[in-house]
C-alpha cells in the first residue's frame, strides 16, 4: 500500500497484534519526481501516443520500490495471503511476481475507479478485488466486491474527554476544495463552535492567501496515529467527500468507532446502518439548522454494528477467514 500518512505501520503492527506474520511490501510512491524533462516527455508520449498508462508506475516503482523487490525475493515459501491496497501503485510484472509468492491475491481499491481507471485492468490477476464505492461495486461488466473503510478500535482512548462543540478535519489543501471548508469554517463559528482544522500545503506558504481563523497549515503531513489522538480531542469530526466517488472516507468510521459526532457533505451516509440523525449532519442536505443538531443528544449506535467496521473484524471478512 502508499505510506502516506504512516497508515502502513498501524496496518501492520495490528496484523501482528492480531498473530499474523506480515511481510511489508509498501513503498512511498507519492514523493516520485521526475529526474529530468526528458523522463517527463518520455512518459507523456507512452501515455497520449502508445496507450501505455502503467509507464509512470515503472518509472516510479524503478526508483523507489527496491525494498518491495528485496523483500520479494526473500520469500523461500508461498504466503497465505497478500493484500495490496490501491494495486494500481504497483507495475503489472510486481504484481505477476507476487502472484507466485503467494497463495491467495486479494486487492482493495480506497479510492473510486472512476479517478484510477487502470486499476480495472487488473482485477483479473486478483482472487478478490474489493472496492469501497458502491457504485464501483454495481457496474455488471467488472468483478468488484464491495467493501467500506473502517476504523482501528485499538487507538481509542476512552479517557480522552473531548472539548464540546470542537470540530476536527485535517487534509491536505486543495483550491478546489477551498470554498467548501470556509463555509464549513464560517458555519461553525456562526454557531459558537471550535473550527481545528488542520490543512497540509507541503512547501506552499499560503496563510496569507487563504487566512481563516480556525484554519492550522501544516508543512508535514501527521502521521495517522496523530491525526486519530488529535480527532479523540474533538467532539465532532468533519468530512469532505472527494467529487470523483461517493463512498465513505476513514472518517466517517472514525466518528462511528469512537462515538463522535460528524459533519460531512457525503449524502450516501445515510444509506449505511449506522446512520442517526442525531449523529450525522449533511452539509447542505439537511432539513435542520447546525444549531438543531448540536443541541441533539449523541445516540448510542448498537455495538454490532459499530463492532464490524472494526479492522479486526474487516480484515477477517478479506480474507475469508
Amino acid at each position: 500500500m502508499p505510506r502516506t500518512f504512516s497508515i502502513y505501520k498501524v496496518l501492520t503492527n495490528r496484523l501482528e497484534q492480531l498473530g499474523f506474520e506480515v511481510i511489508d511490501i509498501s513503498y512511498d510512491d507519492d514523493i516520485f519526481k521526475y529526474r529530468n524533462l526528458r523522463d517527463r516527455l518520455v512518459n507523456l508520449y507512452h501515455k497520449t501516443i502508445l496507450k501505455d498508462k502503467g509507464y509512470k508506475n515503472r518509472l516510479k516503482f524503478k526508483a523507489l520500490g527496491e525494498n518491495v523487490t528485496q523483500s520479494l525475493q526473500k520469500i523461500k515459501h508461498p504466503a497465505d495471503y497478500c493484500l495490496l491496497i490501491r494495486p494500481d501503485i504497483y507495475p503489472e510484472e510486481v504484481i505477476d511476481q507476487i502472484r507466485l509468492k503467494t497463495n491467495k491475491m486479494i486487492a482493495y481499491q480506497w479510492d473510486g475507479i472512476n479517478r484510477y481507471p487502470a486499476v480495472k485492468r487488473l482485477v483479473s490477476k486478483f482472487d478478490r478485488f474489493f472496492v469501497f464505492d458502491q457504485k464501483d461495486a454495481n457496474r455488471a461488466d467488472d468483478c468488484f466486491l464491495p467493501t467500506t473503510n473502517f476504523y482501528f478500535s485499538h487507538l481509542n482512548k476512552r479517557e480522552i474527554k473531548p472539548k464540546p462543540s470542537s470540530f476536527f478535519f485535517v487534509g491536505t489543501f486543495m483550491k478546489v476544495r477551498w470554498s467548501q471548508i470556509k463555509d464549513a469554517v464560517d458555519l461553525i463559528v456562526q454557531n459558537h463552535g471550535t473550527p481545528n482544522f488542520y490543512l497540509y500545503t507541503g512547501e506552499r506558504d499560503l496563510q496569507s492567501e487563504y487566512l481563516l481563523v480556525g484554519i492550522t497549515y501544516i508543512n508535514s503531513p501527521l502521521s495517522y496515529e496523530e491525526n486519530i489522538h488529535l480527532a479523540l480531542h474533538n467532539e465532532l469530526l468533519v468530512d469532505f467527500l472527494v467529487d470523483a466517488h461517493s463512498g465513505l472516507s476513514f472518517r466517517v468510521f472514525e466518528a462511528i468507532g469512537y462515538g463522535r459526532k460528524l459533519v460531512t457533505n457525503n449524502n450516501e451516509v445515510k444509506n449505511y446502518d449506522f446512520y442517526h440523525p442525531n449523529n450525522i449532519y449533511v452539509l447542505g442536505n439537511d432539513e435542520r439548522t447546525l444549531q438543531e443538531f448540536l443541541h441533539a443528544p449523541y445516540s448510542e449506535i448498537n455495538p454490532k454494528i459499530v463492532e464490524q467496521y472494526n479492522f479486526d473484524n474487516w480484515i477477517l471478512r478479506v480474507l475469508e477467514n
